[in-house]
């Protein structure tokens, strides 16, 4: 299972690569391995496969320029904190340990803000593409350069 750190406002770290916003896609290509291949829906998009071949890792970009990382899969951890691999209760009860909250979007049309971290994180049951509404397990996290704390 693929592992990261959530550097918020930043991007991620996995081991020792920084995947930070603005860094060129030429550069993550080259530290993340990218193979071209699937059918990516969008030219803007490089998407990553975790060892056992399953969605892990969305890059988005602007004027070749990260703008926008959604982990789909794996682990993400920020200060002890599990994002990404486990349920929503336990999510909201990490963070309210920590003084933080998931608050409904507003940067996103689906999932909850958790403002203190820059990220919209959305449970299963949150996606209107989930036919099978599984329920509270997490099915994305997303940070992004546009996502502002004022």
């Amino acid at each position: 299972m693929e592992s990261c750190e959530l550097i918020p406002g930043r991007g991620i770290r996995r081991g020792d690569i920084d995947v930070f916003f603005g860094m060129r896609r030429k550069a993550l290509r080259d530290a993340l391995g990218y193979t071209a291949g699937g059918d990516g829906m969008w030219d803007d998009e490089d998407e990553y496969a975790s060892t056992d071949g399953t969605d892990w890792l969305v890059l988005r970009f602007l004027d070749d320029r990260l703008c926008d990382i959604e982990v789909r899969g794996g682990s993400l951890v920020h200060e002890g904190i599990e994002l990404k691999n486990t349920l929503m209760p336990t999510l909201r009860a990490d963070l309210e340990r920590k003084g933080m909250a998931l608050e409904k979007t507003e940067w996103l049309s689906e999932g909850h803000d958790c403002v203190d971290l820059q990220i919209v994180v959305a449970a299963e049951s949150d996606i209107d593409d989930y036919s099978d509404d599984t329920g509270d397990k997490i099915a994305w996290v997303i940070a992004s350069s546009d996502f502002k704390v004022e």
